[in-house]
């Protein structure tokens, strides 16, 4: 009976994880669509629920980034990103958007630095 049991506990969990990584990649879908239409408050919320579900996740503190950015808040941009680079496969697009940063805000030697890593990060 316990063996049962510790086997039906273990579907639960997988299934518990599963409708987890559902709904972080609807609320993901869904934060690129509303910012692609300019919608950013939407996207916001929809980025801020998928932190909740996953705050290790590259692409919602991406997406998070990019938002302050948008709303010209640069050394949250800058944080996110930067927080977005211990858990990122692909680091040459934390570098690059890091780099954009500091671009916009006119530090351009920061900017360069940013901008040569994404470089030696992937020279493609």
């Amino acid at each position: 009976m316990e063996e049962e049991l510790e086997k039906l506990n273990k579907i639960t969990d997988f299934f518990r994880r599963m409708n987890t990584k559902i709904r972080l990649f609807d609320l993901i879908e869904s934060a690129k669509a509303e910012y692609d239409k300019y919608e950013y408050d939407s996207a916001k919320s929809s980025l801020e629920e998928a932190y909740r579900l996953d705050s290790k996740n590259a692409v919602v503190l991406r997406g998070l980034g990019c938002v302050a950015q948008f709303e010209k808040n640069f050394d949250k941009a800058i944080e996110y990103f930067q927080s977005a680079l211990k858990f990122s496969e692909k680091r040459e697009v934390e570098y690059t958007l890091i780099g954009m940063a500091y671009y916009l805000q006119d530090k351009l030697d920061e900017a360069v630095k940013y901008f040569n890593l994404a470089i030696d990060e992937n020279d493609n």
